[in-house]
């Protein structure tokens, strides 16, 4: 399985062609970048807690993949 955020329409064609080929998924940047925000916080919280700092920190729980956008259909008249 080859998982990545960089697909193309042309070359994962190309790719599922080829006998043997590992699958291929193909997940948005937001959703893959945000699963690890929250154990990137937490490790960096202890390692500053380890040197006797603190920071304040948040992970943004706002979607900014532009993939998420949702455009109402026009009725005809």
């Amino acid at each position: 399985v080859y998982v990545t955020s960089d697909l193309r329409h042309h070359p994962a064609s190309e790719f599922r062609e080829h006998a043997g080929a590992p699958a291929l998924i193909d997940v948005p940047h937001w959703a893959a970048e945000w699963t690890w925000l929250p154990v990137a916080r937490a490790a960096l919280s202890e390692a500053l807690a380890a040197q006797g700092r603190s920071v304040g920190m948040e992970v943004s729980r706002i979607c900014t993949d532009p993939w998420n956008y949702h455009a109402r259909a026009r009725v005809a008249r």
